[in-house]
């Protein structure tokens, strides 16, 4: 029976360059107008310290490639539909040795795939000089072993002649897991199909221009998961002996960041922010970074120069392995003590407009980026990312 070991860091990853590209859709167009944007990933990952991997072998290698299509529609002067769709396609060392170990299946897999699809709906409403930003999408997101159903909601009012912003957003999620439920005995071995995972995610931001070179931004944000919490290929090895993970079906998280931007001039900016996190599983941690971009070509293209440090703290649930079963255990590295050295540069070039088949193209942007972290747990990743965009 063939499994998937999905990467949080990927996903991570992913999610942060989502809402990236989402921003760039914040202000309105003319009624009748299109912005379209096309993104590309390819991630690798690698480590020999994966504790949780079945065959005690710690390999971690997991290749991704990923396509995405971003569109957005004004369909009156003041309401926009959006939509987005995400295919994944990878290769897992953990998925082919779970699925060699379990012997579930006649031949090892060799790779997987996920779809995602998102529509949502963002209305803005001018109150005297401030403005309301409200929204809503639905979502699904479907691969092997995990399905998932989501909304959300988030509102957004101006004040102050747009010089601050305060927001909030909503985010629930309706997941099925599937997982291997004993794995003792190889020749037995069977998965769990539909096993419920339940999230429920809360946000508040406010933003404030402090002088015309400052920015500064607060978020604090809050989530809720409820099931299955545990991952289909992580086990553990108890005395010898692999077992699979158990966790609490119960995790609560709270974080809280702060962002600030300052202009070095009119052709580059600093940004600093740092954000701190910590859950009910005794899990905390802090992150600092601090980017540096600047204009090139004579403001028709900028780059970002930018360092992440992520500093974890041990899960309580964590041993690299046990020597008699536990209520709850984990050997997965994302749960361990670790620190993380990140380091990335991201270009963007602005193209002139022009017309094809009688269709004027306008805003042409091209954009490529590369990001190559390093733990000190032994895992080691990287991404490139290009995109093109343009409105119609």
């Amino acid at each position: 029976m063939a499994v998937t070991k999905n990467s949080p860091r990927f996903w991570t990853t992913l999610t942060l360059s989502i809402v990236s590209i989402q921003g760039t859709f914040a202000e309105m167009m003319e009624k009748g107008k299109t912005k379209l944007k096309t993104v590309f990933n390819i991630y690798h990952q690698n480590s020999n310290d994966g504790n949780q991997v079945v065959d005690n072998s710690g390999r971690e290698e997991t290749n991704v490639i990923e396509p995405m299509v971003f569109i957005e529609h004004q369909i009156t002067e003041d309401t926009a539909i959006n939509g987005r769709i995400v295919f994944d396609a990878w290769t897992a060392a953990s998925d082919t040795k779970l699925d060699n170990y379990t012997g579930a299946s006649g031949s090892p897999i060799m790779g997987q795939n996920r779809v995602a699809a998102n529509l949502g709906v963002r209305k803005e409403k001018k109150v005297e000089k401030n403005r309301w930003n409200l929204g809503a999408d639905v979502g699904f997101s479907s691969e092997y072993d995990y399905r998932s159903f989501n909304g959300s909601l988030n509102a957004s009012r101006s004040f102050a002649k747009d010089n601050f912003t305060l927001g909030a957003g909503l985010q629930y999620y309706m997941d099925e897991v599937d997982l291997f439920r004993d794995i003792t005995n190889p020749s037995a071995a069977t998965i769990t199909t539909g096993l419920e995972r339940k999230i429920l995610a809360a946000s508040l931001t406010a933003s404030q221009i402090l002088t015309v070179k400052d920015i500064i931004q607060f978020d604090a944000t809050y989530a809720r998961s409820t099931g299955y919490l545990e991952s289909t290929a992580n086990t553990v090895n108890v005395a010898g002996t692999r077992q699979v993970e158990e966790l609490p079906d119960e995790r609560t998280r709270y974080a809280l960041s702060a962002k600030w931007v300052h202009g070095l001039g009119q052709t580059s900016a600093l940004n600093l922010s740092y954000r701190y996190y910590w859950d009910d599983w005794d899990t905390k941690a802090h992150t600092i970074r601090t980017a540096y971009l600047f204009d090139i070509e004579e403001d028709e293209s900028f780059m970002e120069l930018f360092i992440r440090v992520h500093q974890q703290d041990q899960n309580k649930y964590f041993q690299p392995s046990f020597t008699s079963a536990q209520t709850f255990m984990t050997s997965d590295s994302d749960m361990d003590e670790f620190t993380s050295y990140e380091g990335g540069v991201y270009y963007e070039a602005f193209q002139d407009d022009f017309k094809l088949y009688g269709i004027e193209f306008e805003d042409v942007t091209w954009s490529h980026s590369f990001v190559y972290s390093t733990r000190t747990n032994g895992m080691r990743y990287g991404y490139y990312q290009t995109g093109f965009g343009f409105k119609f």
